[in-house]
């Protein structure tokens, strides 16, 4: 495995310091990864929030986004001589 140094000031490595007492990690690479799943969640909530607002705008559900796939996958199937 290899290491990476990377330059933080002072002020920034103590904050990171206070978190990561505060989400009891051993290492700050277990901390730095605790963060970034954090950080994409986020960015994953707010993303689905601009979708459902785009959906609304269009007058659509996720039920009407279910079952439209349910369809496109039923084609497909049957385009396949899959299912009659």
């Amino acid at each position: 495995m290899s290491h990476t140094t990377i330059s933080i000031k002072e002020k920034t490595k103590k904050e990171l310091k206070k978190l990561q007492e505060a989400y009891r990690t051993k290492s700050m690479d277990g901390l730095l990864k605790i963060l970034i799943v954090q950080a994409k969640k986020k960015y994953i909530d707010e993303d689905s929030k601009d979708f459902k607002v785009r959906l609304k705008e269009r007058n659509l559900t996720l039920e009407d986004i279910r079952k439209s796939g349910k369809e496109i996958r039923k084609e497909i199937l049957q385009e396949k001589c899959l299912i009659d």
